[in-house]
């Protein structure tokens, strides 16, 4: 029984460093992922900013636009 005991708790500890190991992998990934998010958040931000300075006044609103001719 002593050796069956043993077998189970190295069988254990050996899951548990995988488990370990696949938590810090998927961490890793995560932080990657939310590096990117924050980048892109920036970079949205920015063009954004763009947008409206280029729209200035030339550009009406859709409800203020005449329809086009073939209406």
């Amino acid at each position: 029984m002593a050796t069956s005991d043993q077998e189970q708790v190295i069988e254990l500890e050996t899951r548990m460093a995988f488990l370990e190991q696949t938590v810090d992998d998927l961490n890793d990934v995560v932080t990657h992922q939310q590096a990117q998010i924050t980048l892109m958040e920036r970079a949205m931000k920015h063009m954004n900013t763009q947008l409206v300075q280029l729209a200035g006044p030339n550009i009406r609103a859709a409800d203020e636009e005449t329809p086009p001719p073939h209406y």
